[in-house]
């Protein structure tokens, strides 16, 4: 907190603050600013807001040459109570010596995660087949439209092998069969989604005659394995069965978890080909299509250009300054090898120059991936970091990621 001399408090905190003071106060701000930067994913956007306007009143009041020292105490101490309260979990030190040590302290207690490593699950199959999203793999007869299929000689595994699968692929098994002729109703009471233990959602069906069903996934994906030949109108939510039907079946496999390097790119500059995170914040053409309560989002695709390029589609060809992409990773995307269809052109011819501080995103998976064919540029300040290793599940793409 701020020094004091030999004077008395009480007299201390009638009077202006002493360049002293003043100089810890701007200390205070700055690292208010480090905090927020460090954690911008793990503080809620209301939280966000909170901390800003904590944070201008009082640089207001340190501006404020008249301002009392009791005062500003009062706001710092508001100020830092407010951030520490940001990030769930985070217990203050009681025996820091000022502000600045405080907010030190707070990046070391998150700097494994807020600074040198993320965790981060993908959510889309826009990098497929590179790295996995959190796919839904119907069986044909549920749901002939589907990009992915569960293999055609599919059967419901027994106990031991949906364990294995689990714990292997990350993979759940869904197979629901109508007790008695009943009713399915879709909507929010009746088929829903909920979180256990924080990482574990799961789905629920409950049939209009109570009837109960779950699985592992959410509810989104778990939908993608519903029987659609019960449902011969599509605009209604109301589906009949008879008993013996199955309802839903098929397979979800979760998405590849890989740790981001937030470190590396402190160092060096984000490189061509490499498969990098970036926060949404401020891209126009993404944060249109959202509620504005959602905030920001993270992205995972592969950095298609950096500053300088020159960048046109060819389908299936992506030229950089003229000639065939090099690098390994478009080599892959354009071989149109296995699951990899090539660059497509998304019905306009692509020709974009990036300026300084401008970075192009693509998925590996061109057809299905909204990218910056869509939205254009990543600015520099949102990229987080370099996906540097898929941790789980095993079965799929363990091991480091190019």
């Amino acid at each position: 907190m701020f020094m004091f001399s030999k004077k008395s408090k009480e007299e201390l905190a009638e009077l202006p603050l002493d360049k002293k003071g003043v100089k810890e106060g701007f200390a205070l701000i700055k690292g208010v600013r480090k905090f927020l930067r460090y954690n911008d994913d793990l503080i809620s956007d209301p939280k966000k807001e909170e901390i800003e306007q904590k944070k201008i009143a009082f640089f207001e009041a340190l501006e404020d040459r008249g301002a009392k020292r009791k005062e500003l105490e009062k706001l710092a101490e508001d100020l830092t109570e407010t951030c520490k309260k940001s990030v769930k979990d985070y217990k203050a030190s009681a025996w820091k010596e000022n502000i600045e040590v405080i907010f030190v302290a707070v990046v070391i207690a998150m700097g494994i995660r807020a600074y040198f490593i993320q965790q981060f699950k993908i959510p889309t199959g826009s990098m497929q087949p590179t790295l996995n999203g959190i796919i839904a793999y119907p069986t044909r007869e549920m749901n002939p439209k589907s990009n992915y299929y569960a293999p055609d000689d599919y059967e419901y595994p027994s106990m031991p092998q949906r364990l294995w699968d689990k714990f292997w692929y990350g993979r759940s098994h869904v197979d629901w069969v109508a007790k008695e002729d009943d009713f399915i109703v879709l909507d929010e009471k009746h088929f829903y989604g909920k979180t256990h233990f924080i990482f574990f959602p799961r789905t629920y069906l409950i049939t209009k005659n109570g009837h109960k069903y779950s699985a592992p996934g959410t509810d989104s994906r778990i939908q993608a394995l519903l029987n659609r030949n019960l449902n011969q109108n599509s605009f209604s939510r109301l589906m009949a069965v008879k008993k013996g039907d199955t309802i839903a079946k098929g397979f979800v496999d979760t998405g590849d978890q890989l740790v981001v390097n937030k470190f590396v790119y402190h160092w060096k500059k984000p490189k061509r080909g490499e498969v990098f995170v970036f926060n949404t914040q401020d891209i126009r053409g993404i944060q249109m299509g959202l509620d504005p309560r959602q905030g920001s989002q993270h992205y995972i695709k592969r950095m298609g250009g950096q500053p300088g390029d020159k960048l046109e589609v060819q389908t299936p060809k992506l030229l950089i300054n003229g000639e065939e992409a090099k690098e390994a990773g478009f080599q892959r995307v354009m071989s149109q090898e296995g699951l990899y269809t090539g660059y497509t052109r998304d019905g306009s011819r692509l020709s974009v120059e990036l300026k300084d501080g401008e970075y192009w995103a693509l998925g590996d998976n061109s057809a299905n991936s909204s990218d910056s064919r869509m939205w254009g540029i990543v600015p520099e300040k949102n990229i987080v970091g370099r996906a540097a290793f898929v941790y789980y599940p095993f079965g799929h793409h363990f091991g480091g990621v190019d």
